[in-house]
């Protein structure tokens, strides 16, 4: 009996790069299911802001709600027993995102031991260099590796003191499927203007009012601002707004005339911020010398029937 194949595709590509208009084509292709590796889509409510596409199916999508945590160890469980499903279903699972701390975690097995939030709330207020001290007691590699970086040096002391076991001492764990990974190779003029164009889009469809919304149903400023760029400029613009609508005493002319223009001078810095993540988000996948860069649908599809074979 022959064994059935266990190869997956991940599309993989900065912010506005025509990830999920490509996964469209090519699961319709090859008979594929998508999984999102995004770590903000995740969440309902939150559709424009993460530029959400509902018009096909995606696994990982809606799953949890905004004043809910959700880790990159739960997407790695989660997504593997997803491929499980996919594979046995006679199906390609298409893994598609941008977040690449996701795509790693799932790509190269990385292993998570467990936590505890009141120990980390408890440890997160030591000083780097009570940090340091004790991290070093026990675990020295990783202590000398974060010396520098107050968050990892925490969360590597809170791993030893829940598990026993130094965060050093986490080896890799080889998944039991095959892959590629391709990326879209757009030039970096061409993905500043979609990203220009997308932004403005939002706006136009109601990103703003999607803020407002997830304010109204109880969300804090602060867990907003956690959610990235689009979370933390507009909520940062609707403080203002109200600040400035409280304080400002003039006629309603005036006071849209200065309400348009923080508006405008969010939007402006907005999109800027968004120049830089993707500028970051392609240096991420750069490093990583098994992506394949492509510059067609064509060349992909051919790269995955080559693969597929």
């Amino acid at each position: 009996m022959k064994k059935k194949s266990r190869k997956i595709v991940v599309i993989v590509g900065p912010t506005a790069s025509g990830k999920s208009d490509l996964a469209k084509i090519l699961i319709r292709k090859f008979n594929g299911v998508a999984i999102s590796a995004d770590s903000r889509q995740v969440y309902r409510g939150m559709d424009i802001g993460t530029g959400k596409d509902k018009s096909f199916f995606q696994y990982m999508v809606d799953i949890r709600d905004p004043d809910e945590d959700y880790s990159v160890a739960e997407f790695q469980l989660e997504s593997n027993k997803l491929i499980d499903k996919i594979i046995s279903e006679g199906k390609i699972p298409f893994v598609v995102g941008g977040t690449g701390l996701y795509i790693n975690a799932l790509i190269y097995g990385f292993q998570f031991p467990k936590t505890d939030k009141k120990l980390r709330e408890k440890i997160e207020n030591y000083s780097t260099e009570k940090l340091l001290q004790e991290l070093s007691k026990f675990d020295p590699v990783s202590a000398e590796k974060n010396k520098d970086n107050h968050r990892r040096l925490a969360r590597a002391l809170e791993s030893y003191l829940v598990n026993a076991r130094p965060l050093s001492k986490y080896k890799k764990k080889k998944p039991n499927f095959e892959y590629i990974m391709l990326c879209i190779d757009s030039p970096r003029e061409e993905l500043y203007k979609r990203i220009d164009a997308r932004v403005d889009e939002r706006i136009k469809d109601g990103m703003i009012e999607e803020v407002e919304k997830l304010l109204k149903n109880g969300i804090p400023h602060k867990r907003l601002q956690r959610f990235g760029l689009e979370y933390r400029y507009i909520d940062d613009y609707i403080v203002k707004l109200k600040s400035q609508n409280s304080n400002l005493k003039t006629n309603n002319q005036i006071l849209k005339q200065k309400s348009d223009e923080l508006k405008n001078e969010m939007i402006q810095k907005l999109k800027f911020k968004i120049h830089a993540f993707a500028r970051r988000q392609l240096t991420w996948f750069r490093k990583n010398k098994e992506i394949c860069w492509l510059s067609t649908n064509k060349e992909i599809e051919q790269y995955i029937v080559d693969y597929l074979i």
